[in-house]
């Protein structure tokens, strides 16, 4: 018995040294592996960060309401207040009236090459309302006809647009308020 109480305690204490050994080639850690605290401090997000996403992603909307709208002929106006307040409302308003009243149309959309904010506005109680966006267009696969299909885009106009819009928080929501684009290489 005390051959095979020795062969017991020797396959039990085998046992245990076998099971509580890592060396590294283990799947799973040790049973009782205690647990590290995390070591990262959550930062608040900055407004200001945030504030320039949503002021670019507010313009790709607004360009894109604006291309269907072209695309109309000054007809589908349904989504421009939704993406436009101020100035910009009463510009893209005329330019559908511009659009309707000289029966012209666009084929194609323009192409935002890139979009990014310019100057973002103060924050006022620890929100950012005012955003510049810059962005550069093309315009090489649209086209301007009239109600025939002539292409009535006069010769030389730029093709690639150095866009500048002033983006606002407005009711909940980021519209354009106000801009201007100028033909250039970008």
């Amino acid at each position: 018995m005390i051959g095979r109480l020795t062969a017991t305690t020797l396959a039990a204490a085998l046992a245990v040294t076998l099971t509580s050994c890592d060396y590294g080639q283990s799947a799973t850690p040790p049973p009782f592996t205690p647990s590290a605290a995390p070591t990262s401090v959550s930062t608040p997000p900055d407004p200001s960060a945030s504030a320039g996403v949503a002021a670019v992603d507010a313009y790709k909307r607004y360009r894109a309401v604006i291309d269907t709208l072209t695309r109309s002929g000054g007809a589908d106006v349904r989504d421009v207040p939704a993406v436009t307040t101020g100035l910009e409302l009463v510009a893209t308003n005329n330019q559908a009236d511009t659009y309707k009243g000289r029966k012209i149309h666009s084929i194609g959309s323009t192409q935002v090459v890139w979009a990014r904010p310019s100057k973002i506005g103060p924050p006022t109680d620890g929100v950012v309302v005012t955003v510049s966006v810059q962005a550069c267009l093309d315009t090489s696969k649209t086209q301007a006809v009239d109600a025939a299909g002539k292409n009535v885009r006069p010769p030389g106009t730029p093709t690639r647009w150095l866009d500048n819009r002033e983006v606002k928080f407005v009711d909940g929501s980021w519209k354009v308020a106000n801009g201007r684009s100028q033909g250039a290489k970008c």
